[in-house]
């Protein structure tokens, strides 16, 4: 026992002298409280020594709560490298590191760790699993922490403004990046997870401290449990307001589904209310804005939708806006409105789904359609007509009646007569989008 005394005593002192000749530009002046086992020393040239314990060690940081343990202890005074090894514990006011081995190099205030790592936050109570992580402390210029996460580590990451029982982002990743509390960026095969939306990417940033995040490549954004949405672009941005989704917006190629439409642009964002979409817009060039419901689709310059607790009840469209509809399979040309402005409004049925009930075209507004007579079997009348504004009633059966505002002219081609090609308008639109309603037109 005498000698494992000695040893610890010399271990100590030695280790101490070597710091403090340049203890200004570190934050840790490491003492040895306990080798519990048997103890080596090597001097590897004249005050240069590299000393080895086992048998349970433990130190800590003279003057500050900070401290280490492990089962076995190995330092470099000329590397000024501590190495723990085994069952490594390393502790200070910020966070708890658990490994199999952990490396503190006290120049830098760098800690590497090894092996079934665990790091807990004790701020935020985040907490960090995985195979290493690089841990810097703060020192000299670097005034904020930082750690470093490779080889698919996983984060329930929480923000130190959140409060403790705030709900986390579960984050799986191939490598991560955290700095001080609020940051967080990861790269590879990105999963976030939470109960409100879920997010994939090729890689993401999160900033708790302006509550946002930003997802980059391969983009989605999922509503989870019955919100029923999803969001796809090269890139989304997000915005969250008391721990809550509140905004996400996707870039390039942006495509959102829900159970009852489908829009698609270069950009198309929505509001989040109470983890549903209550309200969205959709725009750009290299993509023209496109909305489609369960038989209708609607496009232009750009698009407005209200749907609040994600029903739809109105879908607006901008400039140069054109609707079509194929209410009837049997036939090849659809009915279709078009104008400078056009305003769909939708009712919910007594299945709670919205179908089209009023359809309205402004400013160089045109429309074609079908009308079915009774008295004439076949194929149906076809009417044109254009004028300063074209407002269409629908049932849940099909289109009902159509008036013209304004001045306007058209011409009707009554049922059973040879019909013509429709008249030019604006390019057909695809209706690929939904799966056209089974429900056929009712004929009176």
């Amino acid at each position: 026992m005498r000698s494992i005394a000695r040893f610890t005593i010399a271990f100590s002192t030695l280790a101490l002298s070597t710091i403090s000749a340049q203890a200004p530009s570190r934050s840790c002046l490491v003492e040895l409280d306990q080798v519990g086992g048997v103890g080596k020393q090597n001097e590897i040239r004249p005050g240069v020594f590299h000393q080895f314990g086992n048998g349970g060690v433990t130190a800590h940081c003279r003057g500050e709560k900070t401290s280490m343990k492990s089962d076995s202890v190995a330092w470099y005074s000329d590397l000024e490298r501590m190495d723990l090894v085994g069952h490594a514990v390393f502790e200070d006011t910020t966070i708890r590191l658990d490994a199999d081995r952990a490396i503190y190099y006290l120049q830098d205030q760098r800690l590497e760790a090894y092996g079934n790592v665990t790091l807990l936050n004790r701020k935020t109570q985040s907490r960090l699993t995985g195979p290493n992580l690089t841990y810097l402390r703060v020192v000299g210029t670097r005034d904020t922490a930082e750690m470093l996460a490779t080889g698919h580590p996983q984060a329930r990451y929480r923000s130190e403004t959140d409060s403790a029982n705030a709900e986390p982002y579960f984050i799986k990743a191939d490598r991560m990046r955290f700095r001080g509390n609020t940051r967080a960026w990861a790269g590879g095969g990105v999963s976030i997870d939470r109960s409100d939306f879920s997010a994939r990417s090729d890689s993401s940033e999160l900033d708790l401290g302006i509550g946002g995040g930003f997802l980059v490549g391969h983009a989605e954004a999922r509503g989870q449990d019955s919100a029923g949405y999803v969001l796809t672009g090269r890139t989304i941005r997000f915005r969250m307001s008391q721990n809550r989704l509140v905004w996400v917006q996707a870039r390039g190629l942006a495509d959102a589904t829900s159970s009852e439409w489908r829009l698609v642009a270069d950009t198309v964002e929505f509001d989040i209310v109470g983890q549903r979409v209550g309200g969205g817009r959709a725009w750009g060039n290299s993509t023209r804005p496109r909305a489609a419901s369960l038989s209708y689709t609607i496009s232009a310059d750009s698009l407005a939708l209200d749907a609040p607790g994600q029903r739809l009840t109105e879908l607006r469209g901008f400039g140069h806006t054109y609707a079509t509809s194929r209410s009837d399979s049997a036939r090849v040309d659809a009915d279709w409105m078009s104008g400078d402005t056009l305003v769909a409004r939708f009712d919910s049925t007594l299945f709670s789904r919205s179908t089209l009930s009023r359809l309205t075209a402004t400013g160089a507004a045109r429309a074609y359609y079908h009308v079915p007579d009774p008295k004439r079997p076949g194929s149906p009348g076809i009417t044109y007509s254009r004028g300063t504004e074209i407002a269409a009633r629908f049932t849940p059966f099909g289109l009902e009646r159509v008036d013209v505002v304004g001045d306007g002219d058209g011409v009707y081609l009554e049922a059973g007569a040879p019909s013509p090609p429709p008249p030019k308008g604006p390019p057909p639109i695809p209706t690929g989008l939904v799966k056209p309603s089974p429900v056929p037109a009712v004929r009176p």
